[in-house]
């Protein structure tokens, strides 16, 4: 509960940071929470190291685009705040940190669990633009050429 919480607060100062509107930034941390409450779900089963990560970026982007439709603004407005809270930063620093100490094998370790964790992000934001945005943005049927 306290990670969700902790999500949505993230994605709201970010929302600030980047001067996004505040009805988009209000939205942005709950799609942050609720992308980050599929992550902690999916984050207590063993031996699932990228599929939580996916499956909230997954949440976070099919959420976006829905809320883009919703708001009538653009998606990026969503998704950018929402997803700061899934980055690997801190992995990321660890395997510098580590690498520099002289520790290469763990560094590098550390630097492909941050890569194959970023990678899993974009891939789940991808696939669900991919996949809902046909869904929620839909054009109405052309009409038939008039006949005079």
């Amino acid at each position: 509960m306290m990670g969700v919480a902790l999500a949505a607060l993230s994605a709201l100062l970010f929302g600030v940071v980047y001067q996004c509107p505040w009805r988009a930034v209000l939205l942005a941390g709950v799609v942050a929470a609720l992308g980050w409450s599929v992550y902690a779900e999916l984050g207590q089963v063993p031996h699932l190291t990228v599929l939580p990560d996916f499956a909230g970026a997954l949440t976070v982007g099919a959420l976006a685009e829905v809320a883009a439709v919703w708001r009538r603004q653009p998606v990026p407005l969503f998704v950018v705040p929402a997803i700061i809270p899934f980055v690997p930063g801190y992995t990321a620093y660890q395997s510098m940190l580590t690498l520099i100490r002289g520790h290469f094998v763990a560094g590098l370790s550390l630097g492909l669990s941050a890569l194959v964790i970023a990678g899993s992000l974009a891939v789940g934001l991808a696939m669900a633009t991919a996949v809902v945005r046909p869904l929620v943005h839909r054009r109405p049927p052309p009409r038939p050429p008039r006949l005079t």
